[in-house]
């Protein structure tokens, strides 16, 4: 990986409310045109991760660590600065549309402020230019959308209009917080079609929080799995299903019902709240296999195999 490809560089990270960290030691890069999933339970840090990489919640800290955006140090900017710089280059879809949408203002006058404060607004291609990427989301009357406020639409339509303007932007970096979960199942897989996408012919690198397991293998790339504030195993996404290492990731894929009956197999206890400020595996109170030394190893991502990290001080044991 040269120093050329790689658009994010995230190190050793903690961010949290208050003082208190709700995502600790994070640490992964990010190459142009790449795509990676989070996943894992909710309140697991997923999507403070995203914010913080954005940096537009003045209640969430950097208390340590470093975010490089194409070699640029964020922490290091006045905040008024970092927000121009990052808006530039990042872009952000929420789980719920109508938190980056003004709900009684039509989506045409949103687009075209939000495209010119980018600086990427041309006043002959806009119509085309809108029109075709609604279409790509499988929205058939693209005027009467553009033309409609968002409490006029359903929460899929918002989606789909929420994706629609990422691939209006073109940034080189999109954070997508669940951004098929309000879409029917043929609508997810057309969505999901256009996230792919947007890396392979357009080189803009993702980060995708899901819980669709099912979504994560189809759009590739790799796939890190965070538990309480932390992320436990990071691998190419076919390497991670297929051979999964860590504990948590096993009991995630054994609670996914199967098509030849299985029955999933849920997860016992809850998550800890104290889960990024312990000293070891935080996941040590719910593990089937964990040892006296789980406690104090520090969980920290550790190459296992290739490509693969793992934070599990058994990482070479083999799986009972």
């Amino acid at each position: 990986m040269s120093d050329q490809t790689v658009l994010l560089e995230v190190r050793d990270l903690s961010a949290g409310y208050g003082g208190g960290p709700v995502v600790a030691g994070i640490s992964f890069t990010l190459e142009r045109g790449e795509i990676l999933s989070l996943v894992g339970e909710s309140g697991c840090g997923k999507s403070t991760l995203l914010r913080a990489i954005m940096g537009t919640e003045p209640d969430l800290c950097l208390l340590s660590g470093s975010i490089r955006l194409e070699g640029t140090e964020l922490a290091a900017l006045p905040p008024r600065e970092r927000l121009r710089f990052v808006a530039r280059r990042c872009g952000m879809v929420f789980q719920s549309p109508g938190a980056s949408f003004n709900p009684i203002r039509s989506y045409r006058s949103q687009f075209i402020e939000t495209l010119k404060s980018r600086g990427k607004y041309d006043k002959k291609d806009f119509l085309p230019r809108a029109e075709a990427a609604l279409l790509r989301l499988g929205l058939k009357e693209p005027r009467r959308v553009l033309d409609s406020c968002p409490y006029e639409l359903s929460g899929g339509m918002n989606q789909r209009v929420a994706l629609a303007l990422a691939l209006l932007l073109g940034q080189e970096l999109l954070l997508a917080d669940e951004p098929t979960s309000a879409l029917d199942a043929a609508i997810q897989l057309q969505a999901a079609a256009e996230l792919k996408s947007l890396g392979e012919t357009a080189g803009i690198a993702q980060i995708v929080v899901t819980h669709n397991l099912a979504l994560a293998r189809y759009l590739g790339g790799r796939i890190g799995v965070m538990y309480a504030g932390r992320l436990v195993e990071l691998a190419p996404a076919g390497d991670l299903l297929e051979e999964p290492r860590h504990p948590y990731t096993q009991a995630l894929l054994e609670a996914i019902p199967r098509l030849d009956g299985t029955m999933p197999r849920p997860l016992a206890g809850q998550l800890p709240g104290e889960g990024p400020a312990l000293p070891g595996c935080p996941f040590f109170p719910r593990c089937s296999r964990a040892i006296p030394a789980c406690r104090e190893t520090p969980c920290t991502l550790a190459p296992w195999k290739g490509e693969h990290l793992l934070a599990c001080c058994r990482a070479g044991e083999e799986t009972p």
